[in-house]
């Protein structure tokens, strides 16, 4: 089991201080906009930078042991790989501590052609790769990785992710994920952290998180749009049919897009505010100027951010 409570300084003003627990074969996603922290966190984690608190580790105290001995595997955004190495040299490097067979590595990370070129001359996201490939095969308890997919192609971002909960499921390892995108976070996250400005939000599994967040701070993070009255409506859960536990926003059509999954409308409500949403079920594509109700989830929260 991971426990971290800690407060550390970030550059300028920022000030972190966050409190969670993680077991084994889970990966706990920070999410939050850019600046809130995550990466602050994360170097808090791996010792490198002060932090004040406790970050213990299978009752292993990390404040105990300097950074080369914290048995972390960390993917940093500028991915801390060697310009004139080849992808075979650096896993190479990490000799018994591979958890695979050399061979195996490359081919699961796409690498085998690439094998004995130089990282300058891969592109980004192959450089990214291999940058994933070290920390997941480096078989560490704890993974550290600061948005590790973002120079990845759809493909190869569900390729590393099932790698990564793979290893994850047969090691009995953790991770934190630093992540920015929500897609990503549900996909992988056993649990979710909703950091803004230093601040944790939030703090708990990822499904019922998401689908009810405890404070109006953190449903705006999770694209939430406050309404009229306390209300809290997210886009993506609108639907045209009542029913129980949905209440009605009633508005004007201001524009109305296909996409594939349905439509997507700019909706102006009669209080004057505007908001978009996803309908995924609507039969025909509403016109501009139509009167339309639409229907969420009945998310109320305090305007204050406090709680429900």
């Amino acid at each position: 089991m991971l426990r971290v409570d800690v407060k550390v300084a970030g550059g300028g003003h920022l000030r972190v201080q966050a409190a969670f627990e993680l077991t084994a074969g889970q990966v706990l996603a920070l999410h939050g906009p850019s600046g809130a922290g995550k990466t602050t966190l994360l170097r808090a984690v791996a010792g490198l930078l002060p932090a004040e608190g406790a970050v213990e580790l299978d009752g292993l105290d990390f404040r105990r042991l300097p950074v080369w001995q914290r048995p972390i595997g960390w993917v940093p955004q500028r991915q801390g790989l060697v310009p004139h190495w080849t992808p075979e040299q650096h896993l190479a490097a990490m000799g018994p501590h591979l958890a695979v067979d050399l061979e195996e590595a490359l081919r699961r990370l796409d690498l085998l052609r690439l094998r004995a070129r130089p990282v300058r001359e891969l592109s980004f996201g192959e450089r990214q790769r291999l940058a994933l490939g070290r920390a997941i095969f480096a078989g560490r308890p704890l993974l550290l990785l600061d948005e590790p997919f973002s120079a990845l192609d759809a493909r190869a971002r569900l390729e590393m992710g099932d790698l990564l909960r793979e290893q994850l499921s047969a090691t009995g390892s953790l991770a934190l994920l630093a992540s920015h995108d929500l897609r990503e976070v549900q996909r992988l996250g056993d649990r979710i952290c909703l950091i803004s400005s230093g601040q944790l939000l939030a703090e708990g599994p990822v499904e019922s998180t998401m689908r009810r967040p405890p404070n109006l701070r953190a449903a705006e993070l999770l694209g939430y749009r406050p309404l009229a009255g306390g209300l809290v409506v997210h886009p993506a859960q609108a639907v045209l049919r009542p029913g129980p536990g949905l209440i009605e926003v009633a508005g004007v059509v201001v524009r109305a897009v296909a996409q594939d999954f349905g439509w997507r409308l700019e909706l102006r409500t009669n209080d004057g505010r505007s908001f978009s949403a996803d309908l995924r079920d609507a039969p025909e594509l509403p016109a501009q100027g139509d009167d339309l109700r639409v229907y969420f989830p009945d998310l109320r929260l305090d305007q204050s951010g406090d709680g429900v």
